[in-house]
């Protein structure tokens, strides 16, 4: 969600080299830049030396007195040692108005990135190396459709007024910072200064936080495959459910119902219906020219995945999303309730979250916000807890345009040949002229490539959708119905809530728009002429749903929500990264038969367990009872028996494996990518390019081969193309020859050198990507299938994944008990962007160490030291 933790090349190059260009105007430093850029700054940009010395947020909070001037009475914002923050306000609006404030004291530098990433922005400060960035968002619509919604919102609409009590307070810290010198170091090294924030830059930034975890390619990836190997084999590797064992938290009966409407279009643009787009659903389509389909699909996809891999990190999600259980007092020491939730995303420093305790008339609540949303996205009022999960299924859909080079300006849909909309966006770029780029529309949405076969996307994040409004009226819910009917409203992103409250229920709700499209797939890039197009959406109350289950507990770590009998479009086993492996875990230790405690839970969260090598691993070992082995090869499997399965750092066992489930794949798959000529998508991270790489397809096939391993051991699929006959014993055998082989010519025969951590560790790197203002890298453990898990998002200079240098994970821990009233917290970060302060990354050694800060509410509060802001009008 964070606007910049990673920068891929060019545009982090020109940020790192015009913040360096600005700091030499600022400082008067005389010295050749040339092509070295940072490296001759390296003393002015340490955050023990030079310019953040200088910075007057450097510290963490004294005590003030500040006048917000649009404050109708006196608020106290409380802060203890550790950062978080607390709002003590007499009025509903002076609350949102004082956590406006509040985030752009601590977090101005990086709410200003992430609304000009979301606007199409960023080229105007940074230069031409982030043009395809706001090129991009431009084309994506998130500015658009934030404008529509401000201006579709009535007058007495509670959220209108809190959009605009929450801008005031922002500008209020704008003026006061810049008229006493005090803006954040960074706009200095930048050179520019923040405008006025208004009502429709946090729209705009709601919807980014929406595309960072729900809009993907996945679509588009796959189809490289499916087109190669033909339906048949694809659908054999890549099943709808996932192969290994499933734990759907609604498991049914389910009923189909009638779908509720949408439009064909989601994007707001100006789509005339009589040119091309339509607001409606209508008849379907005439026949289209015969190369519209499977011609036009292999022409438009390399264009387009070319553009998406240049993008910052996070611009287009490419990974599963958090953990969250709630479980009922049957199952817990106090009797009552506990709710755990840990957000999965990219890690980086400041972090995406901001803590706050916000007090008022109609409002209690304590949790994690996000600077530039003036609401909690998780957290806990006095009579409820939440959590949130992302729920993978296809929200993102694509279409094959037929267009025609002599019609360079029109695309065949529905019987006709239709007009292609045009929308005129000037992009101001630093240092150049401004880019006047055109939005270009076809009845779907916009198209993100033009070369002579078109792309264009429907995308749910563009929707109008009442999501501000849900969450305030989620705040003041008492019960699991008026929680539900909240959130009736929610368009996007397709989200998982968990809940529990005092009363003692718990309960998971699926929810955002869920698009079903005619006579085909929408997990693959769908045909444009109409025969495609999206026919509505599931109805709310026949989206996934648990409350009060009879086994006591509920779960969600991004398996699929519904069995394979659910009567709609759903997700696939490619729309995901993580298959089910976290899940297991998780309902294994959560029906142990033990009483779970609150340490219990949050310990859960910190697991390391690989629920792949806890199935595949006894497989392998059976495998080997028949086969001859050397003197090194008997050494490891003795060795491989003893494991645990837990992926800790100090741990010699997951050296191997790591490389094993790739060689496994690897072996069972690799004689079939030739075999069917499956081609490389442009980033090449489709495909495994070596043994012991790991890749998207990979993912989903880890699931496939030990379905297969266990259940259907003379599977074709072992033997190879040429006619060799092979079984699971036979590829099992191979792929750990093949590994043994590997790791010990790559950490030696002393299995002591196979350590975990010597080559496995995370990283949290900085908003500004600038090495010396990131914290590790810190020997870690754990991997993408783990409960704590850890994801690589980093590429090495030659453009091959770091898989094993993590930068993202969980990004905050929340555990809450209504039985003891034990709750607490935890991030990898601080609550403040500057690097000299005290709390820009106090909460990294606690969150490795799996320790939480305790949540404090109220009166609490005073036990602990604290610095207090009086706010007066």
């Amino acid at each position: 969600m964070t606007t910049l933790s990673r920068i891929r090349g060019p545009v982090r190059r020109g940020l790192d080299l015009a913040g360096s260009l600005a700091l030499l105007v600022v400082l008067v430093v005389v010295s050749a830049l040339g092509m070295a850029g940072l490296p001759a700054l390296g003393s002015v940009l340490n955050p023990g030396d030079g310019v953040w010395r200088l910075s007057a947020d450097a510290g963490g909070a004294n005590p003030e007195d500040i006048t917000l001037p649009d404050l109708t009475k006196p608020v106290t914002i409380s802060f203890e040692d550790n950062g978080l923050a607390h709002v003590d306000a007499r009025t509903d609006l002076d609350l949102f108005r004082s956590i406006g404030y509040l985030h752009a004291r601590f977090r101005l530098f990086q709410m200003d990135l992430t609304r000009r990433q979301a606007n199409g922005e960023l080229a105007e400060v940074i230069g031409p190396d982030a043009l395809e960035s706001d090129r991009f968002e431009r084309d994506l619509g998130l500015r658009r459709a934030a404008e529509r919604d401000w201006n579709a919102m009535p007058g007495d609409d509670p959220a209108r007024a809190v959009l605009t009590a929450y801008s005031s307070g922002i500008n209020t810290a704008i003026r006061q910072l810049g008229d006493d010198d005090r803006l954040p170091t960074q706009f200095t090294m930048l050179d520019y200064a923040p405008r006025e924030w208004t009502p429709v830059d946090t729209l705009a930034v709601q919807r980014l936080v929406g595309q960072k975890i729900s809009y993907d390619s996945q679509g588009v990836l796959m189809s490289y495959a499916e087109q190669a190997l033909g339906n048949k084999v694809f659908k054999a590797w890549f099943p709808d459910v996932p192969a290994n064992v499933q734990h759907p938290y609604d498991k049914g009966p389910f009923t189909k119902k009638p779908l509720e409407a949408l439009p064909v279009t989601a994007d707001p643009g100006p789509v005339d219906q009589s040119k091309g787009g339509s607001d409606t659903v209508g008849a379907p389509a005439a026949p289209a020219p015969a190369d519209s389909s499977a011609v036009a699909l292999s022409a438009g996809l390399k264009p387009l995945e070319e553009r998406l891999d240049r993008l910052p990190e996070g611009a287009v999600n490419a990974m599963g999303h958090s953990n969250s259980w709630v479980v009922a007092g049957s199952r817990t020491e106090s009797g009552k309730p506990i709710l755990s939730a840990d957000p999965h995303l990219p890690h980086s420093l400041p972090s995406i979250w901001y803590q706050v305790e916000g007090t008022s008339p109609g409002y209690h609540f304590s949790g994690a916000t996000t600077p530039g949303i003036p609401v909690p996205l998780l957290g806990k009022t006095d009579k409820f807890s939440w959590g949130l999960t992302a729920s993978q299924r296809p929200t993102t859909l694509y279409y094959v345009e037929k267009t025609d080079r002599a019609r360079p300006d029109q695309f065949y849909w529905r019987g006709a040949w239709r007009d292609v909309a045009v929308i005129d966006e000037p992009i101001k770029v630093r240092g150049a002229d401004t880019e006047n780029h055109q939005v270009r529309l076809t009845a779907h949405g916009p198209i993100l490539q033009v070369e002579g076969r078109t792309m264009s996307v429907w995308w749910a994040g563009v929707l109008p959708s009442d999501n501000l409004d849900s969450i305030l009226g989620m705040l003041r819910s008492t019960t699991v119905d008026q929680f539900h009917e909240s959130l009736r409203g929610w368009a996007t992103p397709a989200l998982n809530f968990s809940y529990a409250n005092a009363e003692g229920d718990i309960a998971m709700f699926n929810v955002g728009v869920a698009p079903q499209v005619a006579s085909h797939l929408p997990t693959l890039p769908l045909p444009g002429d109409g025969t495609a197009d999206v026919v509505g959406t599931i109805a709310y109350d026949e989206l996934p749903a648990s409350v009060n289950p009879p086994e006591g507990y509920i779960e969600s770590s991004n398996q699929r929500e519904v069995p394979g009998d659910y009567p709609y479009q759903y997700s696939t086993s490619y729309n995901f990264v993580v298959h089910g492996w976290k899940d297991a875990e998780v309902v294994a230790r959560l029906t142990a038969g033990d009483k779970i405690s609150l340490a219990d839970s949050a310990r859960l969260q910190t697991d390391w367990h690989d629920n792949n090598a806890r199935q595949l691993i006894p497989a392998m070992l059976k495998a080997l009872e028949g086969d001859k082995l050397s003197p090194t090869e008997r050494r490891v499997a003795d060795l491989m028996s003893t494991w645990d399965f837990n992926a800790t750092p100090d741990a010699v066992q997951p050296a191997f494996f790591d490389s094993f489930k790739n060689r496994l794949s690897w072996a069972t798959f690799a004689p079939w990518w030739t075999h069917y000529h499956v081609k490389q998508n442009p980033g090449e991270y489709l495909l495994p390019r070596n043994p012991d790489a790991g890749a998207w397809a990979n993912e989903t096939l880890r699931a496939t081969v030990l379905d297969w391993v266990l259940n259907d051991p003379d599977n074709p699929f072992f033997s190879t193309p040429d006619g060799t006959k092979r079984d699971a014993t036979d590829v099992l055998q191979e792929a750990f020859h093949q590994t043994v082989k590997q790791t010990v010519g790559k950490y030696g025969e002393d299995f002591a050198g196979w350590r975990y951590d010597s080559y496995q560790s995370v990283l949290f790197p900085s908003l500004m990507g600038l090495s010396s203002l990131d914290r590790g890298p810190y020997p870690w453990g754990g991997n993408p299938r783990t409960v704590n898990t850890s994801v690589g998002t980093r590429d090495d200079e030659k453009g091959n994944p770091l898989s094993n240098l993590a930068t993202a994970g969980p990004t905050w821990r929340m555990d809450v008990d209504w039985g003891t009233g034990e709750q607490g917290t935890v991030f990898p970060a601080g609550q403040s962007e500057n690097p000299m302060s005290p709390w820009y990354d106090n909460g990294i050694p606690l969150w490795m160490k799996g320790r939480l800060w305790p949540m404090r509410e109220g009166e609490e509060i005073e036990t602990v030291h604290t610095v207090r802001w009086k706010v007066t009008p």
